[in-house]
C-alpha cells in the first residue's frame, strides 16, 4: 500500500465557466436594515471633508445590495442623533442583520469610545459623557438583531479638542484614535477604520480609504461579513502604504454570514466535470459532511442537490431508509444513531457538527471532550504576533496544518469542513491580521471549498510573509495548476524553497515529487527517501509513514522490515490513519513480525476509528471470510456499510454479494444490484470484471435486476433474460464509463 501526502490531488484540465450563484429564497427572509451617520460640519471646530460623501458612497453600496432600508442622516446634534439611534433601535428589532456606519469625529477616554455630534463644544473633559453619544448605546440600538449586529466606525481621526479642551482635577486619559473594544454581546462585530490608538485617513479623495474599500467588498454577492472585512483591511493597508490598519472586535457564531444575497454571474475556475482538483467530487464533500449526521432533513436536502450522482444518491437513500427502519422499531434517537459512528472519531469538524445540530444530546460532553483533546495543546501560542482568541484556536481546529506545532495532529485536507473553517479561520485572521499562519489557514479552508481565486491570495499573502507551509500550498496550485497552467518546474522550485528553509511539508512535498517522477520531473527513490527522512526527523507523520513504505519495498533505501515497521509505528502513535492500516497490514502478512491477525485487527480498527475506509473495507472481509476472528456476515456487513458510507468502492462491491446470497441479511437481488452498480461507478475494476468475466458468480435473479438497471439507466435495450451476452456487456462498459 503505496503512501502519498494527505492532499492527493490529481492533474485534470482547467477551464473556465460561469457559474449563476443564488442564495436560497428562504435564506433571508427576515429583513436586512442600516443606519448611516455622516458629521462633518462642525459648530465649534473645523469641518471634515468626506463623512457626507462617504455615507451616500454607503447608503448606494446597501441599496445595490438589496437591504430593506437604508437610512441615512447628515450633521446631527446630539438629540438628533440620540433620536435616530432610538428609531434605528426599533427597526432593527427582529432583523437579521443591522449595521449602523458612523463616518465622522469620535474620541477615547479612559478606554470608552464616544462619538461627536456637530453642536459638542467639548470645553472641558467633564463635558464629554454629556455631549458626545458613547459606543455602548450605538451598539444598544442593535440589539434586537438576531444574525449580525455591526458597527462600522469611520471616526478614528486626531480627536479636534484634545488641544483645547480644558483638563479637570479628577484623572481623565484622552487618547488619540479609539480605544479597543471587546463586545459581549453575541454576534456583534465593531469594525474600525484604523486599530486602536491609531489614526485613519481622510484620503485625497472625495471618499475616505476606509470607505472607499467598504463600498468595494463590505457587500460583494456570495462574501461572508468576515471575509469581507478582511479584504477591506488588506486594501487599505495596500493604498495607504501600511499608514492605516482597520481593525474588526467581536465575534460570531459559525455560520457564513452574506451581506448581498442577490443573484450574480462569477466567473470561476472549474474542471469542466464534477471532480475538483483535490480528486473529490462535489456530492462526496457535501456527503462527508452530513454522512455522520442522523438527519433525515439534512439526507433530502442532500438528495435534491445531488440526486444524480448515482452512488452517493444511493448512500443517502440507503441511510435514509436505514432511519425510517430504526424509528420503526426501537427507541433509539437520531443522536443516538448519529453518536454511534462518532464515538471514537478524531474529526473534529464532525464533532462540531454533532454539537450544532444535536445540542441537547447526553453526548454533547464526551463530543467537547474529544474536540478538545485535538485542539493544540494548551499553554502553547497559538498566535505569536497577537491575542489568542477562541477563533484562533477554532481555526486551527478546523483547517491547521498537520504537525504543524507539537503534538498537534491538525487535519487532513480533505477532511476540512470548509464552510465551518472559513468563519472560523476569517475572524481569525480579521483578530491577528499579522499572523501569517492563520493567514495561510484561510487559504486552505477556500482552497477546501473550491474558492482558488480568494485561496491564491492568502496563500501568496501568508508566503510574502514568511510562512512556508503557504508557499507548499501555492505550489501545489501550480503542480496541478489548481486555477490555472500546469507549471511543475515552478511547483518543484517553491517545493525546493519551503524545504530548504526547513519546512517538513515542503521537504515531504519534495521528496513526493521524486518519489512519483512526476511530470518530466525523473525518478529518483533515493533523493524522495532524503527528503521524507528529513520531513520525518521532524515528527511529520505522513514523512515517517512514507519511509515506512521505502523500507517496506527496498526503493530508495535497502529493504528493511523490522526498519518498515518501526517507522510505521511513529507515524501511527503521531496519529497517521494510512500508517495505522499499513502495520494492520504488516501483521497480516508478516511483514517485519510475527504474523498475527488479533494485532492486525487492532490497528485496522484503531485506523477505522480516524476514518480510513480502506481499514473499514479490510475488518469486513476478516469477519467475511473468519481471518482470524470467527466468521460473522452479519459484523462483516455493518464494517463493509461502514467503508461504502465512507466511499469504499471495494467495500461496495462485497457488500453486494451478501445481498445477493443472504449473507448476514434478507436475499436482495435489487439491493446487491444497486451496490454492484454503485462499485462500478465508484471504480472498482475488480467487480467490473467480475462482471464481465464471471456472471456466474452472481444469483439469476441479480443478473436479471442488473439487467434492469441498466435499462433503466438508458443502457440496454434487450431482454431480461439473466443472460450476460455482448450486449449486456456493452451496457456494463457504458456505466463504467460513465462513471
Amino acid at each position: 500500500m503505496a503512501l502519498g501526502l494527505a492532499r492527493r490531488w490529481l492533474p485534470l484540465s482547467i477551464v473556465c465557466v460561469a457559474l449563476l450563484v443564488s442564495m436560497p429564497s428562504g435564506a433571508w427572509a427576515a429583513k436586512r436594515v442600516a443606519l448611516l451617520i455622516g458629521n462633518e460640519k462642525y459648530e465649534a471646530t473645523s469641518p471634515l471633508n468626506n463623512p457626507a460623501n462617504d455615507v451616500e458612497l454607503m447608503k448606494a453600496s446597501f441599496e445595490d445590495a438589496g437591504f430593506d432600508s437604508v437610512t441615512t442622516v447628515h450633521d446631527v446634534g446630539r438629540q438628533e442623533m440620540v433620536k435616530a439611534l432610538r428609531d434605528f433601535e426599533d427597526l432593527a428589532t427582529g432583523a437579521e442583520v443591522a449595521i449602523v456606519y458612523y463616518s465622522g469625529h469620535g474620541m477615547e477616554m479612559n478606554g470608552e469610545n464616544f462619538l461627536l455630534p456637530v453642536d459638542a463644544q467639548l470645553k472641558t473633559d467633564k463635558d464629554i459623557e454629556d455631549e458626545a453619544i458613547g459606543l455602548d448605546r450605538v451598539q444598544r440600538s442593535l440589539e434586537g438583531a438576531t444574525k449580525l449586529k455591526l458597527v462600522i466606525l469611520d471616526a478614528c481621526r486626531n480627536n479636534p479638542f484634545e488641544q483645547s479642551m480644558t483638563r479637570s482635577i479628577s484623572t481623565r486619559a484622552v487618547s488619540r484614535g479609539l480605544a479597543r473594544v471587546e463586545p459581549e454581546s453575541a454576534d456583534l462585530l465593531v469594525a474600525f477604520a484604523s486599530k486602536a490608538g491609531t489614526v485613519a485617513l481622510d484620503g485625497e479623495g472625495k471618499n475616505s480609504p476606509f470607505a472607499t474599500a467598504l463600498a468595494k467588498y463590505l457587500t460583494e454577492p456570495g462574501v461572508d461579513v468576515r471575509i469581507a472585512l478582511g479584504k477591506v483591511r488588506d486594501e487599505v493597508v495596500s493604498v495607504t502604504n501600511r499608514g492605516q490598519e482597520p481593525f474588526v472586535y467581536g465575534s460570531l457564531g459559525g455560520a457564513q454570514i452574506f451581506l448581498n444575497i442577490k443573484e450574480v454571474n462569477i466567473t470561476v475556475t472549474n474542471n469542466g466535470g464534477q471532480l475538483s482538483p483535490n480528486s473529490q467530487s462535489e456530492a462526496a464533500a457535501d456527503w462527508q459532511n452530513i454522512r455522520d449526521l442522523a438527519d433525515k432533513d439534512l439526507l433530502t436536502a442532500f438528495l435534491a442537490k445531488h440526486g444524480s450522482d448515482p452512488v452517493y444518491k444511493m448512500l443517502a437513500e440507503k441511510k435514509l431508509k436505514l432511519l425510517s427502519e430504526a424509528e420503526q422499531t426501537s427507541s433509539v434517537t437520531p443522536d443516538e444513531i448519529a453518536w454511534d459512528a462518532l464515538k471514537q472519531s478524531t474529526d473534529a469538524a464532525a464533532l462540531t457538527r454533532f454539537i450544532e445540530r444535536y445540542p441537547d444530546s447526553k453526548h454533547k460532553a464526551e463530543a467537547e471532550q474529544q474536540i478538545a483533546a485535538l485542539e493544540p495543546q494548551k499553554g502553547l501560542n497559538v498566535s505569536p504576533t497577537g491575542k489568542d482568541t477562541q477563533a484562533s484556536r477554532d481555526c486551527y481546529l478546523l483547517a491547521g496544518e498537520p504537525q504543524s506545532m507539537p503534538g498537534f495532529l491538525g487535519v487532513n485536507f480533505l477532511k476540512l469542513d470548509a464552510e465551518r473553517a472559513l468563519t472560523a479561520c476569517a475572524q481569525a485572521v480579521n483578530e491577528n491580521p499579522d499572523d501569517m499562519m492563520l493567514v495561510n489557514m484561510l487559504g486552505r479552508a477556500q482552497d477546501a471549498g473550491r474558492n482558488y481565486v480568494e485561496a491564491r491570495r492568502n496563500y501568496r499573502k501568508a508566503a510574502d510573509g514568511g510562512n512556508m507551509y503557504a508557499l507548499t500550498n501555492l505550489a501545489w496550485f501550480s503542480v496541478y495548476g489548481t486555477d490555472g497552467p500546469v507549471d511543475v518546474d515552478e511547483g518543484k522550485r517553491m517545493f525546493d524553497q519551503a524545504a530548504r528553509a526547513g519546512n517538513a511539508y515542503g521537504q515531504a512535498s519534495l521528496g513526493w515529487l521524486y518519489r512519483e517522477g512526476y511530470d518530466g520531473i525523473a525518478q529518483d527513490y533515493a533523493e524522495a527517501a532524503r527528503w521524507y527522512e528529513l520531513a520525518a526527523n521532524q515528527g511529520y507523520a505522513n514523512a515517517m509513514a512514507t519511509m515506512g513504505w521505502f523500507y517496506r519495498e527496498g526503493l530508495g533505501l535497502p529493504k528493511d522490515l523490522q526498519q518498515s515497521l518501526a517507522w510505521y509505528k511513529k507515524a501511527a502513535e503521531s496519529g497517521d490513519a494510512n500508517a495505522m492500516s499499513s502495520l494492520g497490514w504488516a501483521y497480516q502478512n508478516g511483514l517485519g513480525t510475527e504474523q498475527s491477525y488479533p494485532e492486525a485487527k487492532i490497528w485496522y480498527e484503531k485506523a477505522a476509528n480516524v476514518g480510513d475506509s480502506y481499514s473499514m473495507a479490510l475488518l469486513g472481509w476478516f469477519y467475511d471470510i473468519g481471518n482470524g476472528v470467527a466468521q460473522d456476515y452479519v459484523q462483516a456487513r455493518t464494517w463493509y456499510e461502514m467503508a461504502a458510507n465512507a466511499g469504499s468502492a471495494y467495500a461496495m462491491g462485497n457488500l453486494s454479494r451478501l445481498y445477493d446470497y443472504g449473507l448476514g441479511t434478507k436475499a436482495d437481488a435489487k439491493e446487491a444490484v444497486r451496490w454492484a452498480a454503485a462499485s462500478v461507478e465508484g471504480g472498482d475494476p475488480a467487480k467490473l470484471d467480475e462482471l464481465k468475466s464471471q456472471p456466474n458468480n452472481f444469483t439469476p435473479a441479480f443478473r436479471k435486476e442488473m439487467q434492469n438497471l441498466l435499462k433503466d439507466r438508458g443502457y440496454y435495450g434487450g431482454p431480461v433474460d439473466g443472460e450476460f451476452g455482448a450486449a449486456t456487456q456493452q451496457a456494463i462498459e457504458r456505466l463504467a464509463r460513465k462513471s
